[in-house]
């Protein structure tokens, strides 16, 4: 099926806001004033704004009221390298939301982003071990004949980091890390687009932040869950091409992701600082540095951050909300 034009969602004839993207760059000099109880999070974003220049327009920090038993939620929509907060003890949030499967195999393939944090807790085999015998004890708990034991976007599970104090471990990692699955061990999710509706990762967002909020953290981050971004799909009977693909289930992801978040900040009571970042790389590979592709990166910024606002205020982001054809994805 054909889409208009190659570069996804840019369409030539829709009107654009003059000086966008400088508009866009002088506001990210007044990102620091919604900076006011900096963290890790907090600090990860405005360093990343300084080295991710050209996609200042995927930046957006929100800030969440204070509730009755908790001090303001900070969310930070940012665009870098989620392997920066393990690596960079001043960026090393409190908690990790990461990507795993439907079977808690953490040193499978798929998904490509646990390879994010478990890359790093295999350094340390204790530590990796911990985890394992962690896991171990919830696959206990599994009822089901096929060995699942986490429904995709559905189920969560936190696990520590580790639970004892190892040697050389302390302060390595996020204290606290919280699963969700969103592929198979051997991959094949990003073709069934009926597991990644957006209130299916809206509940396990909103459990994971509720059981870490419970766990006493104060500082969370986390990637796309769900947007199985690094893959193209293989099994698509309506094709669509793999950047618009690739758009839509970034925009679907993101909605859920804030949907969750939704749900889940009025209970909260130790959480102050969410971040969701969006692999920089990726976008840059998406669109490239022509002008066409500017346009079209222009665009898919501002419908990001749409889908953001909204899911923080409750509401679904659909089809009809985005530019070019992504009926398919926001179709359930």
């Amino acid at each position: 099926m054909a889409f208009s034009p190659p570069f996804g969602m840019v369409q030539p004839t829709r009107r654009r806001r003059a000086g966008a993207f400088l508009a866009a760059v002088a506001l990210a000099v007044t990102f620091s004033v919604a900076l006011a109880q900096e963290g890790p999070v907090a600090t990860m974003f405005r360093d990343d704004l300084k080295r991710e220049q050209a996609l200042a327009l995927s930046f957006l920090p929100i800030e969440l009221p204070a509730a009755a038993s908790a001090p303001p939620l900070h969310v930070y929509l940012s665009a870098g390298d989620l392997e920066r907060a393990f690596e960079n003890s001043g960026f090393r949030p409190d908690a990790a939301i990461v990507s795993t499967n439907t079977h808690l195999v953490v040193t499978a393939a798929s998904p490509s982003t646990q390879r994010v944090l478990i890359g790093r807790v295999q350094r340390v085999p204790p530590v990796m071990a911990d985890l394992q015998a962690q896991i171990a004890e919830r696959r206990k708990q599994a009822t089901a004949s096929d060995g699942t034991v986490l429904q995709i976007g559905v189920d969560a599970f936190v696990a520590q980091l580790p639970r004892n104090n190892s040697a050389g471990a302390k302060g390595a990692f996020p204290k606290w890390v919280c699963l969700i699955a969103t592929d198979y061990p051997t991959g094949g999710g990003v073709d069934r687009r009926d597991l990644f509706v957006q209130d299916r990762v809206r509940k396990g967002v909103a459990g994971c932040l509720a059981a870490l909020d419970a766990a006493g953290a104060g500082t969370v981050m986390m990637p796309l869950l769900g947007a199985a971004s690094a893959k193209t799909q293989s099994k698509d009977p309506v094709y669509e091409g793999q950047r618009l693909l690739k758009e839509c289930r970034h925009l679907n992801a993101v909605a859920g992701i804030a949907l969750g978040i939704h749900d889940f900040a009025p209970a909260r009571k130790t959480l102050r600082e969410i971040g969701i970042v969006q692999w920089g790389k990726e976008i840059n590979e998406m669109f490239g540095g022509s002008r066409i592709g500017q346009a079209a990166y222009r665009v898919y910024a501002e419908q990001i951050k749409q889908a953001v606002n909204k899911g923080m205020a409750g509401q679904k982001t659909t089809a009809g909300d985005v530019d070019g054809n992504c009926s398919s994805t926001f179709g359930q």
